[in-house]
């Protein structure tokens, strides 16, 4: 897993995660506080406070690798309204915290093996060695 210096998760205060995207959500907040407490910007946003989430969920599917490609890129029952963030909650990883795009968006799919926000996060805190 590539070096990133700034995380941003989206996620609902009010909506439970897709069980076909597990994330548990107060885990993945905890882990985002032991990386801001070393240093990282790592921002916990919850949609519910937003009033569009078009910015963030169009910076998450716009991923310059096609290798790279989040779940969100594949959903297509819903509007992103109503999935970004709430039913599946995305972590956004961006190699330079002044990077417009992310470089990779968690969850997504590697080699048939979902990698989930929780996998991700796991594996951030590991390389940092704040797990």
């Amino acid at each position: 897993m590539p070096k990133f210096e700034k995380l941003e998760f989206y996620y609902s205060s009010k909506t439970q995660p897709d069980p076909r995207y597990p994330c548990d959500i107060q885990k993945a907040l905890a882990g985002l506080d032991k990386l801001a407490e070393r240093g990282f910007d790592a921002r916990a946003i919850d949609v519910e406070e937003l009033k569009d989430v078009f910015r963030a969920y169009h910076k998450a599917v716009s991923d310059p690798d096609p290798e790279e490609k989040s779940v969100l890129n594949d959903v297509k029952e819903a509007s992103y309204s109503e999935f970004f963030g709430r039913t599946i909650p995305a972590l956004l990883c961006y190699s330079k915290a002044n990077d417009r795009a992310p470089s990779r968006v968690f969850p997504r799919m590697d080699k048939e093996k979902l990698i989930t926000v929780n996998d991700a996060l796991g594996n951030i805190l590991g390389e940092t060695g704040a797990a």
